[in-house]
């Protein structure tokens, strides 16, 4: 289990995405303050509960994909619904976040949401690797 790559790739996206959880960790900075979230000109995760609740499922669920090697296809589908998941409420929600603040002109990502995209780059890693574990084990079969 260890020893395959994928699960490196799994351990590291689901260590950021569950990283949104540490309380400095800001999603956007914006250069003027605002109303509401932007009050301070910082946009934290533990804001907004849809972000903290969508990067604590997307993590926890990578955590649990890697215990799932036996089954591939199983893994690859839970892989998948973390980054939906993770895109849909950790990437997306505080973009709208901006765009409704108003603050979209004046905002730059912050340390969090670049972690964000990480986590997604790896789980894109590990889906690949698991096919390429499923498509070994099959010519294995074809071989017998």
């Amino acid at each position: 289990m260890i020893q395959r790559i994928q699960s490196l790739w799994l351990l590291l996206s689901g260590i950021g995405f569950l990283i949104h959880w540490w309380p400095g960790i800001a999603l956007f900075k914006t250069q003027q303050h605002g109303d509401g979230v932007f009050s301070d000109g910082m946009f934290y995760a533990r804001e907004s509960y849809a972000a903290l609740i969508g990067s604590g499922v997307a993590g926890i669920l990578c955590l649990i994909a890697i215990f799932l090697y036996r089954e591939r296809i199983m893994q690859t589908l839970i892989v998948a619904a973390a980054c939906l998941i993770q895109l849909v409420f950790s990437v997306g929600w505080p973009y709208y976040q901006v765009f409704l603040a108003g603050q979209s002109s004046h905002s730059v990502p912050g340390l969090g949401l670049w972690i964000s995209v990480a986590g997604l780059l790896l789980c894109w890693l590990a889906v690949r690797a698991i096919r390429r574990d499923e498509a070994l084990v099959r010519s294995m079969d074809r071989l017998r």
